[in-house]
């Protein structure tokens, strides 16, 4: 949605890759090293060190603004990066809501163990949903503006560190935060099942 309703998004991301395209780094680097980020963010927080691992996650997430910038602004930008940033993207992901099992976090209503499950799947549904259905012919939107979405991965992501925040001042509200995005997330899941199979009709 961020990408979709605010213009100076794509201004910011046109700034962020002239700034790096100073450096002798390629699109592809940053794309790999977000992975590598988030790992070394799982084992701080694995070590009792959340706070690391929170700044390491928010480091994965920006490298993640540089590669698209960056491939943008040179002109590189491709279809085969796009794949690659999506694919890693979702190693970040789980690497970020698989790290809850090692923080204080108390939940609602589930066991955390339940909540984390239905967040790998509802971080993980709505981009496959796109995504097959492009690769099915159902829709023609590659650019994902078609299909409208609450949470992309531009707002998900903040919420899932947000957890990870509220874990260091209260296990009850790291918890409830966590509820509150995945049931964005499964409404969005939803809503983009319902939006593709309207356009597939129209």
């Amino acid at each position: 949605m961020i990408k979709e309703k605010l213009p100076f998004w794509g201004v910011l991301s046109s700034q962020i890759g002239r700034l790096f395209s100073h450096l002798p780094f390629r699109p592809n680097t940053y794309t790999w090293l977000t992975v590598l980020v988030a790992i070394f963010a799982l084992f701080a927080i694995i070590a009792n060190k959340p706070n690391l691992g929170l700044g390491l996650f928010l480091l994965a997430g920006l490298l993640d603004i540089i590669d698209g910038g960056l491939a943008r602004h040179l002109g590189i930008a491709s279809a085969s990066g796009a794949f690659l940033d999506g694919s890693l993207d979702r190693f970040v992901d789980f690497a970020v809501i698989f790290s809850y099992f090692w923080l204080p976090i108390t939940t609602p209503w589930l066991s955390l163990g339940a909540w984390v499950a239905i967040a790998v799947f509802v971080a993980i549904m709505p981009s496959f949903e796109v995504a097959y259905a492009n690769h099915r012919q159902a829709v023609d939107d590659p650019q994902e503006v078609k299909i409208w979405r609450i949470l992309n991965r531009g707002e998900m992501y903040p919420l899932m560190l947000a957890v990870i925040l509220a874990s260091n001042f209260s296990a009850v509200a790291a918890g409830w935060i966590l509820v509150f995005w995945v049931i964005l997330a499964a409404i969005t899941t939803f809503q983009t099942l319902f939006i593709a199979l309207k356009l597939a009709k129209s």
